[in-house]
């Protein structure tokens, strides 16, 4: 990451929240269909003779700390001002292939990589044809996973977009404070989150051990992330056909799934929760644990704590604990937000050193504010100040290793998980099928739907 602020050093005009889905904000749907091909236009052949203007549609991250990263990007850029123009995500994904086909010049769109990458990269410039502009080395010094990802969505080889960051599931989070008075530390085997569960319901009956969504999506998160553990691609294998739903790896993982509601560890009970619902029992001190995704990691800032109305005095963060014998901490991640220039600019130079700035330089520090995201930037630090706990700033570091460290994908395959996985995940949690049934039931269903 280049530029002279090498952490990340809150700024007075942010504001921070949590976002709906995950680090990004970016909300889960269906794949979308691809869109025609829109012809090039020829690069500027002249540069222009005052201040160019460059035209910056985006959706993510939080306008504030985006704000404060373009007023930094314009004060060391004087000849470049930026026009920003933010979205609902649900809006953004209908209005930014209309108006890349149409009359807006546009020259940098922020996309959720994941859902948008396949309906807009043919109105977009590789990034090979512009990565040139900027004297850096500017994918060198991006995290290779989620540069790995993002090339993976287009399924043509290519590159569209540059990562601004990612997100994880399924991550644990912890009343810090109250498992300190249990004389407890964060658990590093499901032995050890088994022997604190049990003791909370003897010694706190009113308080919730752990709380989790019940939402197919989210317990497809929680299944690959124990898969994860001992095979890091299964699920990319899976859904690319490389291996069975009914291989002995799925079987296995099925199984040290279930077994955790059949011995207590998850409460079916829980099952029930939806939404934001399992994050506010944990925020209101009713929970000890919360399994969710990296994007609620904001809980962890000093900033987010005065704005935030929860009981919870201090809380920390971490992996889900291995099940297996000779598993290890693991987590399926996604280069979530990413930054392209569209063919239709006219100021294609300009446009990636903003997109540079953005990435690896210094407007990083002004918009990962939140937290929701792990920047894409390789050497990135997140300063200790920006924490409100010690056990906060560790186990944020710890995510972000997890999200590094490569495995799965952390994308399924929608129609797939809506039609048929998502209820035979949930029938497992539940008791109601054998995991060797489920897996059978789940490449039934894969072999029927190609």
């Amino acid at each position: 990451m280049r530029g002279t602020a090498r952490v990340f050093a809150m700024t007075a005009a942010l504001a921070l929240g949590l976002t709906a889905c995950g680090a990004g904000g970016a909300a889960e749907g269906g794949k979308p269909a691809e869109q025609s091909v829109s012809k090039p236009t020829e690069k500027p052949t002249e540069k222009p003779a005052g201040p160019v203007t460059l035209k910056y549609w985006t959706f993510s991250p939080p306008e504030a700390g985006l704000k404060a990263a373009l007023a930094a990007f314009e004060e060391a850029n004087p000849g470049i001002k930026v026009d920003l123009r933010t979205f609902g995500e649900a809006d953004y994904r209908k209005r930014l292939p209309k108006a890349l086909d149409g009359g807006e010049a546009l020259d940098v769109v922020g996309i959720h990589i994941p859902t948008m990458t396949g309906a807009v990269k043919n109105r977009l410039r590789p990034v090979a044809d512009w990565k040139d502009e900027i004297s850096g080395d500017l994918l060198g010094e991006l995290d290779p996973v989620a540069v790995k990802q993002t090339e993976q969505v287009a399924k043509d080889g290519t590159l569209y977009s540059v990562p601004m960051g990612s997100t994880a599931g399924a991550v644990m989070y912890y009343d810090a404070a109250l498992l300190s008075e249990l004389g407890e530390s964060f658990p590093k085997t499901v032995a050890d989150l088994e022997s604190i569960v049990m003791r909370v319901r003897k010694e706190i009956p009113d308080l919730q051990p752990i709380v989790f969504s019940g939402e197919p999506r989210r317990q497809e998160e929680l299944l690959f992330t124990i898969a994860g553990q001992t095979h890091p691609t299964l699920s990319d294998d899976l859904l690319a056909g490389g291996k069975s739903w009914k291989s002995a790896e799925m079987v296995s993982a099925l199984t040290a799934y279930g077994a955790m509601f059949d011995r207590g560890i998850l409460a079916r009970s829980t099952l029930a929760l939806r939404g934001d619902g399992p994050a506010e029992l944990f925020r209101s001190g009713k929970a000890l644990f919360l399994v969710d995704g990296s994007g609620q990691s904001s809980m962890l800032s000093t900033s987010y704590r005065r704005t935030g109305k929860f009981s919870v005095k201090k809380i920390g963060a971490g992996p889900f604990p291995p099940l297996l014998p000779g598993a290890r901490p693991a987590v399926r991640s996604t280069a979530e937000v990413g930054l392209a220039v569209p063919r239709k600019s006219g100021h294609v130079a300009e446009a990636a050193t903003l997109i540079e700035f953005l990435t690896v330089g210094d407007g990083v520090s002004s918009w990962a504010g939140d937290l929701t995201m792990a920047p894409a930037a390789a050497d990135f630090k997140v300063e200790s100040s920006v924490f409100a706990t010690p056990e906060g700033k560790d186990g944020y570091a710890a995510l972000q290793e997890l999200i590094r460290g490569g495995g799965s994908l952390n994308v399924p395959d929608e129609v797939f998980l809506e039609r048929a996985e998502g209820d035979v995940i949930l029938d497992v949690a539940h008791g109601r099928i054998t995991p060797e049934k489920a897996a059978a039931r789940l490449q039934e269903e894969w072999s029927r739907s190609r």
